[in-house]
């Protein structure tokens, strides 16, 4: 099928100006980005408390947000969702490196009242899954006497504290490795007790409550980046062996291109940067990849059937005999994603959005900046070439 009769547009004599264009576009992202300190990670990557509620009626927001800092959390975010009368209300992480300081001593001393205990320090453990530990606090203690060992874990269990492990540093210190105790939980429960309190002529629905810990979330972060950097270098490995390693470089600025415009887009409109974005973005990196391997793989052909013909117009006949292909796959990838975007819902909405941009963005990538790469790399090995001749 095509959607186009035989073209002969000179795409690849406008890279210029789309290299400009995109570098504008680019660099207006990282300007966002940089102003305001980096993507805005949602509670997925930075840890915290998200509590969705609805009322049956519109209640002011400076009245919820007052609700929010009587509970005692002054660093609460409160904006609206999908309707006027549903709301998202966003804690940031919370410490329990105190709390857990404080439960740990209450313990000890419960357990050896005579033993002289004093807290020295407390500080995050990050994640082990390989012992199925999922981060939590490092307590370290003094004593005047320590008692005997076991019978002290004992006592601690059975004051309420649990731990992994206990370490004997030295004849008076020791280090108690405590798993966190879920105080995000704790605190989206206090505050819908403190919610339904305050507005009890209202009919409340809580209709979403997520939790992440910090430590969990500083995790998925790192994942996310090596999940990216993977994925670009086993695209370039790939490349390199099915085409050539120029074809590789290509294809890579492409993806490069595509995500850091989507990432721009996103912290210029103030999105957060969620999972399931993260998930979008990669998603984003699989169809540019797929469109700009079409291209690449016609121009390869035309290598051995247009030999008379210049490196440029080559690439340009390619890109043209395969516009209608790529115009197709496009419009309608774009018309499944528009309709996800407006009916999809509120959940989806930013994952839907990104697919949007991205989508479109690849395909001017695969056309305008793909493609002509290969022609500015073949153009300064042939200057190259005839410099030192």
């Amino acid at each position: 099928m095509q959607f186009f009769g035989e073209t002969h547009i000179s795409f690849v004599a406008f890279r210029n100006k789309a290299f400009i264009i995109s570098a504008v576009v680019i660099l207006a992202g990282l300007l966002s980005l940089m102003i305001k300190g980096g993507p805005n990670l949602s509670i997925d990557f930075e840890g915290g408390t998200l509590i969705q509620i609805k009322f049956d009626e519109p209640v002011p927001v400076a009245d919820l947000r007052a609700v929010v800092e009587n509970a005692g959390y002054e660093n609460g975010e409160i904006q609206g969702y999908g309707n006027s009368t549903e709301y998202l209300i966003t804690i940031e992480k919370i410490s329990e490196a105190k709390e857990a300081g404080e439960n740990l001593m209450e313990s000890l001393v419960a357990a050896a009242p005579d033993a002289g205990w004093t807290l020295v320090s407390v500080k995050d453990m990050a994640p082990n899954y390989a012992k199925s530990f999922e981060g939590g606090n490092l307590v370290i203690v003094e004593a005047a006497a320590i008692p005997d060992l076991e019978e002290l874990k004992v006592g601690v269990r059975e004051n309420g504290t649990g731990f992994v492990e206990v370490t004997q540093e030295s004849d008076n210190r020791l280090a108690f490795s405590l798993p966190y105790s879920g105080i995000e939980s704790q605190a989206a429960e206090l505050l819908k007790a403190e919610i339904s309190k305050s507005f009890p002529e209202r009919e409340i629905e809580i209709r979403r409550t997520e939790t992440v810990g910090p430590k969990i979330g500083a995790e998925l972060k790192n994942r996310m980046w090596a999940a990216i950097i993977i994925s670009m270098f086993g695209i370039l490995i790939y490349i390199s062996w099915r085409f050539e390693f120029k074809f590789a470089i290509g294809a890579i600025l492409a993806l490069v291109h595509d995500v850091l415009i989507t990432l721009g887009i996103f912290s210029l409109m103030g999105r957060e940067i969620s999972l399931v974005v993260i998930a979008a973005f990669l998603t984003i990196v699989g169809y540019s990849l797929n469109d700009t391997i079409v291209v690449f793989d016609r121009i390869r052909e035309n290598f051995s059937l247009r030999r008379r013909e210049s490196y440029e117009n080559m690439v340009n006949i390619s890109i043209n005999e395969s516009l209608s292909r790529t115009v197709i796959t496009s419009l309608t990838t774009l018309i499944v994603i528009l309709f996800l975007y407006l009916y999809g819902g509120e959940v989806i909405h930013d994952f839907a959005f990104a697919l949007l941009v991205g989508v479109i963005v690849g395909t001017y990538s695969s056309i305008f900046v793909a493609s002509p790469m290969l022609v500015e790399w073949h153009n300064r090995i042939t200057s190259r070439v005839k410099a030192k001749s």
